[in-house]
């Protein structure tokens, strides 16, 4: 697939792409056509008047799983239909293009007339019980996660590319990801939509969400709960903003700027200025980079410190005031309730509820750490 100055080659079964110059692309056509090696490299040194070292060639070729043993199965044919995607295109049609706008344009109507619909901390409880408040937004979350991946896999699926959802974690947040190696084997004008669709998916969901709240009434049961259900899908939209991450906007950015890793780079660019700073030696060889990410790295360190400081604006705007409230209901409820009393066993359940995610965390770094050592 032409990709600017590359050619992005690969293998969509087993989700293998690199990026090629076009030279190496070429020379790997006239292999697949069925050129010896001798006759591949002949042509190479008379179209670009250089010589090519084959041998190390057809080592990459290995390395990268672009060469097919003779007991290795042919890999599907390509254009076949996968599963889910008629309704990937049902999904974005432009009825269904209509529906959302309707609802996300009431769901602003509603928000803009009605103050107590608009998002502020205290919207998290929506009952007393900081347990059935951690449960709650726990469990009622779940489908709105899924939505949001959904509308990634299911935009993939429209064009043709497998998508996988799987488990991970950014930091120290547990996070449900959806796998679209695949759209680098499609143009680059159509891996946008598949890129922002979680996007969209939680806009859609917290309209929805509004306009319940609203049907039902914002100060009573189930409205309380919409209300903290919309303002979560709201925060983990703030959360594709933290540049520092791999979110879904930096994979626009990337796209957008013709990149290839332009995280890793730019971290390793930050570290190497860091450590020139104070006169020591770089650890990262800036030769290994791919040209457009270094030239990119250069600007695009500084949106590692908006996205920092964007953080820290929803951290107190929200999220320190929350955690603040959290921990002395708790410390209320463990300090003051008697032993095994409903209070203080609230207390300590709600304690330990906000102990799960970090705990996963850290068991699933554990485990890669552990796997790579014995790769090692």
């Amino acid at each position: 697939m032409p990709d600017g100055r590359d050619v992005i080659v690969g293998r969509r079964d087993i989700d293998t792409y690199v990026a090629f110059p076009a030279d190496g692309a070429e020379l790997l056509r006239r292999l697949q056509a069925g050129a010896d090696l001798e006759e591949a490299g002949r042509w190479y040194r008379d179209q670009y008047g250089e010589t090519i070292d084959m041998a190390d060639f057809l080592e990459t070729l290995r390395e990268l799983q672009f060469i097919r043993s003779p007991e290795e199965p042919d890999a599907p044919a390509a254009g076949e239909q996968l599963s889910w995607q008629r309704l990937g295109r049902i999904v974005y049609s432009w009825p269904a293009w209509s529906l959302y706008v309707v609802i996300c344009t009431w769901a602003v109507l509603l928000t803009v007339h009605h103050p107590s619909l608009r998002p502020r901390y205290e919207s998290f409880f929506f009952t007393p019980s900081l347990l059935l408040t951690e449960l709650g937004l726990f469990f009622g979350q779940l489908p709105g996660i899924f939505f949001h991946e959904a509308f990634h896999a299911l935009a993939g699926r429209r064009l043709g590319v497998p998508t996988r959802l799987g488990l991970g974690n950014r930091l120290y947040i547990l996070v449900f990801e959806t796998d679209l190696n695949g759209l680098w084997g499609v143009p680059r004008r159509s891996r946008y939509l598949p890129l922002l669709a979680g996007m969209v998916a939680d806009m859609i969901w917290w309209s929805a969400l509004t306009v319940l709240a609203g049907l039902t009434g914002p100060h009573t049961f189930p409205g309380t709960l919409f209300l903290a259900l919309a303002l979560s899908t709201l925060l983990r939209l703030a959360w594709q903003f933290y540049f520092y991450l791999r979110t879904d906007v930096y994979q626009v950015l990337v796209t957008a700027l013709r990149c290839v890793d332009l995280h890793r780079t730019t971290k390793e660019y930050l570290g190497n200025r860091t450590r020139r700073l104070f006169g020591r030696p770089t650890r990262h060889d800036e030769g290994l980079w791919h040209p457009r990410d270094r030239q990119v790295a250069r600007w695009y360190v500084h949106a590692f410190g908006l996205g920092y400081l964007f953080t820290l604006s929803v951290l107190a705007w929200f999220v320190v005031p929350l955690m603040m409230q959290v921990a002395s209901g708790i410390a209320a409820r463990l300090l003051t309730g008697a032993a095994l009393s409903p209070q203080f066993l609230d207390g300590c359940l709600a304690l330990l509820l906000n102990l799960v995610p970090p705990a996963t965390v850290a068991v699933m770094v554990l485990r890669r750490r552990r796997a790579r050592r014995t790769a090692n």
